[in-house]
Order: structure tokens, then C-alpha cells, then sequence
């Protein structure tokens, strides 16, 4: 195991225990702790301002439909615009043959990343939406703090081989970032079953289910793992806890994936399913660059594009395609 995936994993463990999560909550506080007051403080009035009790404490998620915020159906057109082109040139290049059956065995290869820096400062409506107050009032008044914006981007998820063997982020799992976060997955088409929608079970029922497997796994003298079959989750009653993001272009779910158990790309032959993916994070992670000069008179804003520094805390990694 590299260090990265070390620390990774050393986290989601950490986080399992009371006191491990007042360490990472200490160490959160004193990797900066202006700007993580700052945050706080400037969340409150923002969040007396746009009060929402849309994701709740106990659950850690909210399910929203087509018109629940203002601007989705815009944002739908523009990711369906940016979709063709990078799917063609995806194609264009796509690999063949032993390349080919050697990235099927690993996330890349089916899910692909389609966004970058560029298309992001090229279309600033997924930026705005991104930081509207219909969205971003969700997310603070459940964090109670201004997150950073970390990502934005198109999640292509498409078929395996062998589509009923599930690997990486298709398998049961919590993120490693922090100890909460916000992730946004937005229908950009219609999802059914087929293909193959993102799944998560509520955070205090995660939270019972994880401490349960932990317990069988320890009884049973089984290494521990961050990722969980459907096996497993079924056999503790977990699989009936199940909400899916399931329903038209612009049904979205803002789900905390630091608590929530989930998976999903599980897409089925001869479909694909593409969704718009918001994260903000109120660890330091890899983000976006934005154009944080928009928002120099936005105090808001201007915290939730910030790039926060300490990229060598125990928790900073890739969650790209998380």
C-alpha cells in the first residue's frame, strides 16, 4: 500500500471512534485556525440569512427534484453541450485490446473525469450554480461552516466487461475526506436502474452498519476494509436502507460521502449515465483553480473558492473520482 492510500484508509478508520473524531476534529482546527474560525463566523450570518434544514444532522442527505433549484435546467442544456465533444474525442482515443482490459480492472476505467480548469473558467454558469444561494445555503447550513468549492465536474460512468463484478467506487464505501463534507450528483439524463445510479444508505444508519461489520469482521479475525460488498451490507439489514438517485435530467442528491455509505456506476451493457459532480470539503483537498478575482467583494464566495494550504495534512489526497 503507497502512503497515499495509508493515509487514506488511516482516516476512515480513525473517524470510527469517538475520540478519533475529536483528533481529526482537533487537527482540522489547528491546521489553520484564523481561517477556520473565519468560516464559522461568516457562516452564521449567511446561514441567518438562508436558513435550510433541507440535509438534516441525523441523515446527512438531501433529495432534490428537476425544479427544486433555480437555474438546473440551464445548467442540464450546458453539461449536455460540453458532454458531446468530450465524449467524441474520449472515443477518439480510446485504448483497445490488453490496454484495455487492464484499465477495466480499475475506476478509470468506467468512470471518466471530463472537466478541467479550463472548461470551468470557459463556463462560469457551473461556478455560479455551484455557488448559488439555493445550493450553497444547503451545504453551510448543514456544515456550519463556508466550505471550500472543491471540485466541479462530468462523471461518465460506462459498463465493465463484466458489469455484475463491482470494484472500487462501485463497492459500499465513506469517503476519506474529514469528517463531513457536501457532494452534489446531478441527473444530466434520465436514470433508471440500468444506469446504474448513485446509492447511498442515511448517515446514522450507515454509522450502525459500519460499526456492526467492523465488530463481525474483528470477531471473525478478518483484516478491516474500506470497501464493503452488498453481501456484507445485506447481511445487517442494510441493502433495504437504500436511496437512489433515480428519476429525470436535473434530480439531484446532496449527500455527505464522508458519513453516508455508497457506491454507484454499476451501469449495465449498452447504456451509460453522466452526472454533474459538486463537492466542497472543509479539509484541505486537490481542488479546482477558480477565478477567485469574481468574488473579491463577495465575502462568501471569495471563503468558498479559497484554496486552503495545508496540503500535507493527514487527510489532503486525490478524491477526483471519489
Amino acid at each position: 500500500m503507497n502512503w497515499s492510500n495509508f493515509k487514506r484508509e488511516a482516516l476512515v478508520k480513525c473517524r470510527a471512534t469517538p475520540a478519533g473524531r475529536v483528533l481529526v476534529g482537533a487537527s482540522m482546527i489547528a491546521s489553520e485556525p484564523f481561517d477556520y474560525f473565519q468560516r464559522r463566523r461568516v457562516a452564521v450570518r449567511y446561514n441567518q440569512q438562508f436558513p435550510s434544514s433541507e440535509m438534516t444532522s441525523t441523515e446527512g442527505y438531501a433529495l432534490l427534484t428537476p425544479d427544486s433549484l433555480p437555474g438546473t435546467a440551464e445548467v442540464v442544456d450546458l453539461c449536455r453541450q460540453l458532454f458531446e465533444p468530450k465524449k467524441a474525442a474520449l472515443e477518439a482515443v480510446a485504448s483497445t485490446g490488453k490496454k484495455a482490459r487492464k484499465e477495466q480492472r480499475k475506476k478509470q476505467g468506467f468512470m471518466k473525469s471530463m472537466l478541467d480548469d479550463e472548461d470551468l473558467r470557459a463556463h462560469p454558469g457551473l461556478v455560479d450554480f455551484a455557488l448559488s444561494d439555493a445550493v450553497l445555503s444547503l451545504v453551510t447550513n448543514y456544515l456550519g461552516t463556508i466550505p471550500t468549492l472543491t471540485r466541479i465536474d462530468l462523471l461518465y460512468s460506462v459498463p465493465r466487461a463484466n458489469p455484475d463484478e463491482h470494484i472500487s467506487s462501485q463497492l459500499f464505501h465513506c469517503d476519506p475526506e474529514g469528517l463531513r463534507q457536501a457532494k452534489m450528483f446531478l441527473n444530466v439524463f434520465d436514470v433508471d436502474e440500468p444506469q446504474g445510479p448513485f446509492i447511498f444508505i442515511p448517515a446514522n444508519q450507515s454509522e450502525r452498519l459500519q460499526a456492526a461489520i467492523r465488530k463481525e469482521r474483528r470477531q471473525a479475525g478478518v483484516p478491516d476494509d474500506t470497501r464493503i460488498p452488498d453481501e456484507a451490507v445485506e447481511a445487517h439489514g442494510g441493502l433495504s436502507m437504500v436511496r437512489r438517485l433515480v428519476g429525470p435530467a436535473g434530480a439531484a442528491a446532496i449527500v455527505d460521502t464522508s458519513r453516508c455509505l455508497h457506491a454507484g456506476s454499476r451501469v449495465e451493457l449498452g447504456c451509460f449515465r453522466l452526472c454533474l459532480h459538486i463537492q466542497y470539503c472543509t479539509t484541505p483537498e486537490p481542488a479546482n483553480t477558480f477565478d477567485a478575482g469574481r468574488f473579491r467583494n463577495d465575502p462568501v464566495r471569495r471563503l468558498a473558492v479559497k484554496r486552503l494550504t495545508a496540503a500535507d495534512s493527514p487527510w489532503a489526497r486525490s478524491s477526483r473520482l471519489s
